[in-house]
């Protein structure tokens, strides 16, 4: 009956999200995605860098299941607590430790959106497979952040897959058995050469669980927001990365990776010659963009700032004009003289800055926002008092 009530989920999600629109909070987000930040995480991750764990410097040399990759484990599980997630580890086997965190939904906290890729490796370094799609993994966690979405993400990092998928799927079937609610799982795997510079992007797919349809999805997110690679769905696709394990388990999945059925594929795979400088930093910006948007535009950005219902009616906000262009004037109506703080957000919900904390008299308030240094968008103005919350959005011109 679980797996039954799953996919009658899985029918009912493809139908409601299947044709998309354009979105300005995701393309803020495809927008947010940092060249520098996904070089950081890959020179760590494939040893080019000193890093700190557990108070000690040392250097990811390997990340070679059976070797001894404990310390790419640890650093996973540091990065992701030091961008505020509560890590956690799944210790399936005396040999084998999957690395996760969980951001809770603010609408559907049992419904869960998955990014992941395998931190294990065959040799040393091992660049492109798999640093990363682990990268890229951290750099989502980073943006997403401070963001509120409506369906709960997991971001994972998986072992053992180059010794047979055996994190992955132990993961996959503990969930099955459990009747978690997977409705997406966007797996990147060696996502970082282009040879030939066409900027192709293999999204492997398979008729199960709907995975076709998630392929399609990536396929439309990547059209809308412009971004600068080339999606080629394949059907059927491989089964040799960790997406098959969720296959196997009749959660929709989907592969994101460079050539492998179309000849660029990277002629250094598997050996300690796969390194930062061969690999195609574009191109690895491209696809981390197009993962990460597919990821946000599936899980809903929650943008309610300051939409909770006022406590009262004593608080009134007015944003004039609006559209603006050189400033606007905010007023506020109180019947009673009280504290309160006055914030200006972006459109993603982030805090751009407090303009007014203080005591604000009864009546009405007045004061004026320049607007010349604020680029343009769509923002909100929020008043918080003891009287209640109001919200207007101000579109800057």
């Amino acid at each position: 009956m679980k797996h039954l009530y799953i996919s009658i989920l899985f029918i009912i999600s493809s139908l409601i999200t299947f044709g998309q629109t354009y979105d300005p909070y995701v393309d803020n987000i495809v927008n947010a995605v940092s060249m520098d930040s996904l070089i950081y995480q890959l020179r760590n991750l494939s040893g080019e860098d000193e890093v700190i764990i557990d108070g000690e410097t040392t250097t990811i040399e390997h990340r070679v299941a059976g070797w001894g990759n404990n310390l790419a484990a640890s650093y996973l599980f540091q990065e992701m607590e030091k961008l505020g997630y509560e890590a956690q580890y799944h210790d399936y086997s005396l040999s084998g430790k999957n690395v996760y965190a969980i951001k809770e939904g603010s609408l559907y906290p049992d419904e869960y959106i998955m990014i992941c890729a395998h931190y294990d490796a065959v040799d040393y370094v091992c660049a492109d497979d798999n640093a990363s799609g682990c990268a890229a993994v951290i750099e989502a966690a980073r943006i997403f952040k401070d963001l509120e979405f409506e369906y709960s993400i997991i971001y994972a990092f998986w072992d053992e897959e180059e010794i047979g998928l055996i994190g992955s799927d132990a993961y996959a079937s503990e969930a099955a058995s459990n009747g978690d609610i997977i409705l997406s799982v966007i797996n990147m795997d060696m996502i970082a050469w282009d040879a030939d510079g066409d900027m192709v992007a293999e999204l492997h797919s398979s008729y199960n669980a709907n995975s076709v349809e998630l392929a399609d999805y990536m396929v439309e997110v990547n059209s809308i927001y412009g971004i600068e690679v080339n999606p080629e769905v394949q059907l059927p696709g491989t089964t040799a990365s960790d997406h098959a394990s969720f296959w196997n388990n009749g959660y929709p999945s989907v592969l994101v990776i460079e050539e492998y059925y179309g000849g660029d594929f990277n002629p250094y795979y598997h050996t300690e010659q796969d390194q930062i400088d061969i690999l195609h930093m574009d191109y690895f910006l491209g696809m981390s963009k197009l993962s990460i948007a597919s990821l946000a535009s599936k899980a809903v950005l929650d943008v309610n700032v300051g939409s909770e219902e006022l406590a009262n009616t004593d608080l009134r906000l007015l944003v004039f004009p609006n559209p603006a262009v050189d400033h606007a004037q905010i007023t506020c109506q109180l019947d009673q003289s009280e504290y309160a703080q006055i914030s200006l957000f972006n459109n993603m919900g982030q805090l751009v800055s407090v303009l007014h904390q203080g005591e604000l008299t009864m009546d009405q308030f007045q004061m004026n926002l320049p607007l010349a240094k604020i680029p343009k968008g769509v923002y909100f103005v929020k008043v918080e008092s003891n009287s209640g919350i109001g919200t207007q959005k101000l579109i800057v011109n």
